[in-house]
């Protein structure tokens, strides 16, 4: 029996129509027509449908989707009810307060970009969005950074994120970190420190962080192809990026500084401006950073300060010889 009929014995109970003669003559149609869509048997036309829904006092939208469903075959009808659902919360969104029909909408966008395979947030719902990521993952997680210093207390990453991936670790979720720090950075004593201070907050964490010197990485054919298939999708030219139980990933489209505070002297923070996630079978192939990983001979895995110090020594004398050599 189809759906669409039980607006038919709703509008003969609302009218008190006692017949399907009666019926037929409230909708302008013949009386065996009125007695085969009341009974399920027949599928209303859209013409129908629209006058029904006025009849009842209905959106006209409701009943076109019923009807829809009611024709679809079988291995379709479930999306039609996912349609009528989505019809249904919006038909009822309330004014107030604001929050509702502004959350609303974005869900809507969201869906509508489903079938692009990818979804796109900017300003502060980008680094809310990689927390409630991080928050549906059930195995693995591999990053590579090269904006590490936004992992920082008080940048935009900590503590929210990090806490987001403590809990995961908790849920026996494995996390495999790389950080890229280049020779400018490494020349720095106050971001040598800052580096040593993130990878120790990461690996008291739970996650198992690692570290290469972006100078020595350049020369690994895997990480350059790596670097231009990010610049091909739309990364921005410093890497961040992360796959989640190897079926969606989320990498950074562009940054941006915002000044935090109102009173006294604000503090700049590093924001992810633009954020992409997506789960395209050829993007997933191309930017899996897993690799990166197996590279021993230019990535180290982290287990503190001190040898974390020695590899640097090593690097920092080996780009001197190298800049020397260069003059």
């Amino acid at each position: 029996m189809f759906e669409s009929a039980q607006y038919l014995e709703e509008l003969k109970r609302r009218y008190r129509l006692s017949s399907d003669y009666a019926l037929a003559k409230k909708l302008g149609i013949a009386q065996p027509e009125a007695n085969l869509l009341r009974r399920g048997m027949k599928v209303p036309k859209p013409e129908l449908c629209i006058k029904t829904a006025r009849l009842l006092g209905k959106n006209p939208v409701e009943l076109l989707l019923i009807a829809q469903k009611d024709k679809a075959p079988a291995e379709a009808k479930e999306y039609w009810r996912l349609a009528l659902t989505a019809v249904d919360v919006m038909l009822h969104v309330p004014a107030s307060p604001r929050y509702i029909p502004k959350k609303v909408e974005a869900i809507g966008r969201e869906l509508r970009e489903l079938d692009s395979q990818t979804l796109t947030y900017e300003g502060a719902a980008a680094n809310a969005e990689a927390v409630r990521l991080m928050e549906s993952t059930e195995r693995t997680v591999d990053a590579i950074m090269e904006r590490w210093n936004i992992w920082k207390k008080g940048e935009a990453l900590y503590p929210s994120y990090l806490l987001a991936n403590q809990d995961a670790v908790r849920r026996h979720v494995t996390i495999r970190r790389l950080l890229i720090l280049s020779r400018a950075q490494m020349d720095n004593q106050a971001q040598v420190a800052d580096a040593i201070q993130i990878m120790d907050d990461q690996h008291r964490a739970g996650i198992k962080i690692y570290f290469t010197f972006r100078e020595e990485l350049n020369r690994s054919p895997a990480f350059q192809r790596l670097e231009q298939d990010f610049n091909k999708y739309g990364a921005a030219q410093d890497i961040n990026a992360a796959m989640f139980d190897g079926e969606i990933m989320i990498f950074s489209g562009s940054y941006g500084q915002v000044l935090l505070g109102l009173v006294g002297e604000p503090t700049p923070i590093t924001m992810i401006k633009r954020l992409q996630i997506t789960w395209k079978a050829e993007v997933l192939r191309e930017l899996d950073p897993a690799p990166l990983f197996d590279m021993t001979r230019y990535v180290f895995h982290y287990d503190g300060a001190e040898s974390f110090k020695t590899q640097l020594a090593r690097f920092t004398g080996m780009s001197h010889e190298i800049s020397v050599g260069a003059v």
